[in-house]
Parts: C-alpha cells; sequence; structure tokens
C-alpha cells in the first residue's frame, strides 16, 4: 500500500505584507509520518510557511490541501508573556479538545512524553526557560495532532531535554516539520529536507539524512554562484562592446 500525502502545496504563491516575495508557486508534498527538515537563508520566510500550513496566513495563489482534514499544531519557541501566571492545568487546557473528565489523564500522559514533572497547579512563570520549553511541547501534544511543527524546539532544552526530544521524533509516528539551527539533533532523525530559497522562492526537496542533504544544498549553491558569474561576466563584456561600437560610431 501506497504511504499517503498528509500536506501539499500545488501552486503556491505568498508575499509578506504584499511586497516581499515568498513562495513563487511553489508544490511540494509532505507524506503520512515524514521527519523533514525546513531549511532556508535568515528572512527566507520559514516561519511564514509554518504559518500558511496552519492556516494564519492565506495564500495569495495555489493550493494548500491536508489529507482528510488534518490537524496541525506548533510548538512555538517562545511563552507568551499573558500565559506566566496560568496554572499548568490552565495552560493546557486551552488547547484540549476532549471531554472535562479526560483532561488530568492526557496533561500526565504530555508531561511524560516531555520528561517534565510538574503539579498541575503550579504557575508557569516558576518553571524554567527549558522546562518553558518542554510545555510549549506539551501544548502541541496534547492536541494530539496528524502534523506537529517545531520552530527551534532546543533553543531552551538542555542535552537530556534535547535527548528526550530526539527520542521523541525517532518513534513518534507523527509528521513533523522542524526548523533547527542544531546539526547534530537535525540528523539523529531527519528523513528529508524542505529547502526554501531566498533568491528563487522556490522549495527544493531534497531525500536523505540531514548532513548528506546540507552537501547536496552546498554543491548546488556553489554551482548557481558559479553561473551567477559566468553571466554577470557575459553580461559585463556585451556591455563594454556596446559601449566601444558606441563610441566608434
Amino acid at each position: 500500500m501506497a504511504e499517503s500525502v498528509v500536506l501539499r502545496f500545488d501552486r503556491v504563491s505568498y508575499e509578506y505584507d504584499h511586497g516581499k516575495p515568498i513562495l513563487d508557486e511553489v508544490s511540494f508534498s509532505v507524506r503520512r509520518g515524514a521527519k523533514i527538515t525546513l531549511m532556508g537563508q535568515n528572512g527566507a520566510g520559514k516561519s511564514s510557511l509554518f504559518k500558511l500550513i496552519m492556516g494564519e496566513m492565506k495564500p495569495e495563489s495555489g493550493r494548500i490541501s491536508l489529507d482528510n482534514n488534518a490537524t496541525v499544531a506548533i510548538a512555538k519557541q517562545v511563552m507568551d508573556r499573558e500565559k506566566l501566571d496560568y496554572t499548568v492545568e490552565q495552560f493546557l487546557a486551552e488547547a484540549f479538545s476532549g471531554k472535562d473528565y479526560e483532561l488530568r489523564p492526557r496533561i500526565i500522559d504530555v508531561l511524560n512524553i516531555v520528561h517534565l514533572k510538574a503539579s498541575f497547579d503550579r504557575t508557569i512563570r516558576d518553571f524554567s526557560g527549558g522546562q518553558q520549553a518542554r510545555l510549549l511541547l506539551a501544548y502541541a501534544l496534547i492536541q494530539d495532532p496528524d502534523i506537529l511543527l517545531l520552530d527551534e524546539p532546543t533553543n531552551n532544552l538542555d542535552y537530556l531535554g534535547i535527548e528526550h526530544l530526539k527520542d521523541f521524533l525517532i518513534h513518534s509516528d507523527k509528521t513533523c516539520i522542524v526548523i533547527s539551527h542544531d546539526a547534530d539533533f537535525l540528523n539523529s532523525f531527519t528523513e528529508g529536507v524542505l529547502y526554501l530559497d531566498v533568491h528563487t522562492h522556490q522549495i527544493e526537496q531534497y531525500t536523505g539524512n540531514y548532513y548528506d542533504v546540507v552537501e547536496q544544498i552546498k554543491v548546488t549553491i556553489e554551482k548557481a554562484e558559479r553561473e551567477n558569474v559566468r553571466l554577470e561576466r557575459t553580461i559585463k563584456e556585451k556591455k563594454e562592446q556596446a559601449n566601444t561600437f558606441a563610441n566608434k560610431g
């Protein structure tokens, strides 16, 4: 049986604030259960791509489709300031859509997954930055999404926290798309890369572990740069020829 596609972009174009191009008729698909890294230069629009997947922003044209109304959740980088005075139970209840009597058992489940021991009535501001990062992941997991988006998830985690997150991603059956600069972390679970090019506004899709894909991308970029240098040299030579003819004329 063929693996199903859970997320598809079909000729999607998007401009930030209707002035800065981010995507130009981009098409790609992600299969169910895949573990994907989202790469791109600074300012390429990786966070915008996450917002498009979440449905928080709409494309200018093209179509973004989720298989059988698949659900999406994101683990943010930083805790919202207005939630710092929430208790653990209040914070996680906000993301939970099940029955009331199911809430506490589910909180225990997700806290175990992120390896955090916490009482239901402890306030968010009493936790360290690393512990809050784990709570943000728990907030996403308690929604039981089909697609999990992680934005720099290792930023506030200690070594043990990163190891626990690696283990979760390796063994989870969820589709995961991750933005991170931690190469070793990414290489532990990544099986493919979506590369968002800041110049072409295209997404190139690569298969393989993170380090192998980075080498492929490096070769592609170097080839493009050499081609650009060659084109610039050709343009310069033609301009000089044109100026020479113009002066003779």
